[in-house]
């Protein structure tokens, strides 16, 4: 009977032991789980960033496209204006149809100005007496 009862004993702490081990298995199991559906939805967040800024990306590329083509066109107009008075006399560097202060031979002025200059189309210098 003891030997019975050894074995009995034998089998109960075994038992205790292998629900403990499966308690323990369980529960890691359980833990991992809820750790893979974590990574799971922080790959798929991030996945969803990252189509995001490859649109963004796009976007930014199909922009610089843009400005670049109105720099072209704003710099083919500003060369444009610019060969409108390339001449060595006082329409250098002034616009076409623009006036501005100036002396009687047309250099630009702001104090005690005597004329009022203005250069035409062909670059050519008009002057008006200021009336006072």
């Amino acid at each position: 009977m003891e030997k019975n009862r050894g074995i009995l004993i034998l089998l109960i702490v075994f038992l205790i032991i292998s629900l403990v081990i499966i308690g323990i298995l369980y529960f890691n199991n359980k833990s991992l789980k809820s750790q893979n559906n974590f990574l799971e939805s922080e790959r798929t967040k991030l996945s969803n960033e990252k189509e995001q800024v490859i649109t963004e990306r796009e976007q930014c590329r199909n922009d610089v496209q843009n400005l670049n083509s109105k720099l072209s066109m704003l710099q083919e107009d500003v060369s444009k204006i610019y060969r409108g008075c390339i001449t060595e006399n006082a329409c250098k560097g002034h616009y076409p149809g623009i006036r501005w202060n100036c002396n009687n031979v047309g250099d630009e002025t702001n104090i005690n100005a005597s004329h009022t200059c203005v250069c035409d189309s062909s670059c050519n210098l008009s002057a008006t007496e200021i009336k006072k």
